[in-house]
């Protein structure tokens, strides 16, 4: 069976003007992944990522030990999580971060998560979608889609990995195990910055290996940098 790696790009900068890079913090997360997974003689055939520069920057780092090209694939970008929020806010379905808390990234991270949820679930439920944005439908089918193109280019014997974010990773378990889309999108909250969900497939099946692990920081010296933001 070939072996499907989800990493969760690490820590972005949460809070500043421009989220979709890496922090330090996260830098360093996917570096120490990268360092576990040469100590293992974990050695991968492919290495893809979503089109965001924080998904990217993640595939960059742990292509680099072997010189290997990132391939790009937009079925993998996360969902527009800034758009729904702005709208919600903009149309006052937002408890605790207002429109201006948003554009000005004045928000503490306990605050923004739970309306990330409510937003999140307003999404699934349709009563929220924000003009030209996808809908939760049409992006769990995107990342489905995108899941089996995967598998079809690369076909059997294979070790990848993808780079990408927590929304696509919830999405992708949710299609192998055939959750509800409410299950689906509570699975994305749980995923920390640089973690690794390990799906295997064949001709005939994807199934669920391993999820949300983060075995390159498990040492009790980097169990702080353990993150969801």
């Amino acid at each position: 069976m070939s072996t499907l790696y989800l990493v969760r790009h690490g820590q972005a900068s949460f809070g500043s003007e421009d989220y979709d890079r890496l922090s330090q913090t996260g830098v360093q997360q996917v570096e120490w992944l990268r360092d576990h997974w040469q100590t293992i003689d974990e050695r991968l055939d492919a290495i893809y990522a979503g089109r965001l520069r924080r998904q990217r920057h993640t595939a960059e780092i742990l292509a680099a030990p072997a010189g290997s090209a990132v391939t790009t694939l937009a079925q993998f970008d996360e969902y527009d999580a800034d758009r729904l929020l702005r709208h919600a806010a903009e149309s006052g379905q937002l408890q605790h971060v207002t429109a201006e808390m948003l554009m000005s990234r004045r928000f503490d991270a306990r605050s923004f998560q739970r309306e990330l949820e409510a937003t999140g679930l307003a999404w699934i439920d349709g009563r929220l979608h924000a003009a030209g944005g996808e809908s939760w439908r049409e992006f769990r089918t995107r990342v489905g889609d995108g899941l089996r193109e995967l598998v079809r280019r690369e076909g059997r014997a294979r070790r990848i990995a993808v780079c990408t974010s927590a929304g696509v990773i919830g999405a992708a378990v949710g299609e192998v195990l055939g959750l509800s889309d409410h299950e689906t999108i509570k699975l994305s909250w749980a995923v920390h910055n640089s973690s690794v969900t390990r799906l295997h497939y064949d001709d005939r099946r994807l199934s669920l290996s391993a999820f949300n692990i983060v075995p390159h920081l498990e040492h009790p010296q980097r169990r702080a940098l353990v993150t969801f933001r």
